[in-house]
């Protein structure tokens, strides 16, 4: 069976550099569980990298709280007593918002980690039963929010002798498909309120955002891989501005069992991976970071054509790779700024 190390996985975007820029800072480390990459431009060096420090620093801060595998973070002090009523972090609040701001709770959930956990892909590799998966997704729709005046609550409200919180269908709030996306705005808007940064780029490998425009008026190029050749770039996303861009596939962790592949994109209606698709690419000049990184995930659910008919009405771009191989694209409306083509295999 196979297993890839997680930077590796979540390399689903190349940035591409222009011709004849003046150099940027370029620093890429270890952060939000891979490795991130800021770009950024202006005129003295030391003064941006100390912004770049310091949207690194706003990214740590943004996911500590949201991280439910650390056990000092708010969102695992949750999770620890499901079925209390108790505050939410805002920032998973900003999540809960921004599904229903988008109308994709049918296709993305944060409430999947017992049904995630069954699967065990950082270690057991197992094909979950029926019966447990049906009292995962019971757990992920058991969630009661509560909006008040002291802010936002919520607590679990279905019980069950196997839904302990220290059990293997533990149940619990996992922000893990969003977090990348809102740490990815919140260090746009570091840079943005930094007089040293002109422009900038930031990838965290699955998902980008730009800031600004190219000193030189270059368009920022952003290349897709191949989802069963990270080698190869399929298609280049190009920002004339500002704009987010999220990839979600099923390479970047899953397990094989009996030539089936079970990846982590998981359909909150059966609580089994989502068929169909490899990879799904959505970019909107005016979406947020978080937007696209949902998006992506909740279009890869729906399926091509679902997906394709989200993106034409709510007017993204949008690049799908079938479980076939073939490539489905949805340009961005005309005037957006933003443009996606098919790469050209080199010639032989």
């Amino acid at each position: 069976m196979r297993r890839i190390t997680a930077v590796l996985l979540l390399i689903g975007l190349i940035a591409l550099p222009g011709c004849g820029e003046a150099g940027p800072v370029e620093v890429s480390r270890e952060a939000l569980g891979t490795v991130v990459t800021i770009t950024a431009y202006g005129d003295d060096d030391a003064a941006v990298r100390q912004a770049v420090d310091d949207a690194f620093a706003v990214m740590a801060e943004v996911v500590a709280p949201l991280n439910a595998y650390e056990p000092e973070s708010e969102i695992a002090a949750f999770n620890r007593q499901p079925y209390t009523l108790q505050p939410l972090p805002p920032r998973f609040v900003d999540v809960l918002d921004a599904i229903d701001r988008l109308d994709v709770a049918d296709a993305f959930s944060p409430f999947l980690m017992s049904a995630s956990g069954l699967y065990g892909f950082e270690g057991s590799q197992t094909i979950p039963p029926p019966d447990d998966l049906e009292l995962a997704l019971s757990a992920a729709d058991g969630f009661v929010r509560a909006d008040t005046h002291n802010g936002v609550f919520a607590r679990l409200k279905t019980s069950d002798a196997r839904l302990e919180p220290s059990g293997v269908l533990a149940p619990g709030l996992d922000a893990s498909g969003a977090a990348k996306g809102l740490a990815l705005d919140a260090a746009r808007e570091s840079l943005r309120a930094s007089d040293a940064i002109t422009a900038a780029l930031i990838s965290s490998g699955s998902s980008t955002v730009t800031l600004g425009t190219k000193p030189n008026g270059e368009a920022w190029r952003v290349g897709i891989e191949d989802p069963r050749d990270p080698e190869s770039v399929i298609a280049v996303f190009t920002f004339e501005g500002e704009g987010a861009l999220s990839t979600s596939g099923d390479y970047q962790r899953y397990f094989e069992s009996g030539g089936i592949r079970y990846h982590h994109i998981l359909d909150p209606a059966t609580g089994e991976p989502a068929r169909g698709v490899r990879s799904l690419t959505v970019a909107g000049a005016s979406l947020t970071g978080l937007e696209s990184d949902i998006l992506s995930t909740a279009l890869f659910v729906r399926g091509v054509d679902r997906a394709a008919g989200y993106a034409s009405a709510e007017g993204v771009a949008l690049l799908a790779v079938d479980d076939e191989g073939r490539t489905h694209i949805v340009p961005a409306p005309e005037g957006s700024g933003l443009t996606v083509a098919e790469e050209t295999p080199a010639a032989q």
